[in-house]
């Protein structure tokens, strides 16, 4: 079973979380990130699935600087930034 785990989960990439999110993770330091293993082709909604993020999440995904739609490929190794969103007035 876990040859075919491995398998499933070729690629790997490194997020960070900005607000309270990396709450959610026991253990999660801002400045190291954490490295999260994904399927090859995976999407940035695959990532948040995986983070267990949900639909309703409303934050906002950047990939190397750049903002990301939720139906955009991801690339192994790549540094994926997540923003809670922001309310109040």
């Amino acid at each position: 079973m876990k040859g075919i785990v491995n398998r499933l989960f070729n690629m790997k990439v490194k997020v960070k979380l900005f607000g309270i999110l990396g709450q959610r993770f026991p253990g999660y330091h801002h400045d190291q990130g954490m490295d999260v293993e994904i399927p090859d082709g995976a999407r940035v909604k695959d990532l948040l699935a995986r983070l267990e993020f949900s639909k309703s999440f409303g934050g906002v995904v950047a990939v190397e600087g750049k903002l990301m739609a939720e139906d955009a490929k991801l690339g192994n190794g790549v540094e994926v930034n997540i923003f809670q969103s922001a309310f109040g007035g």
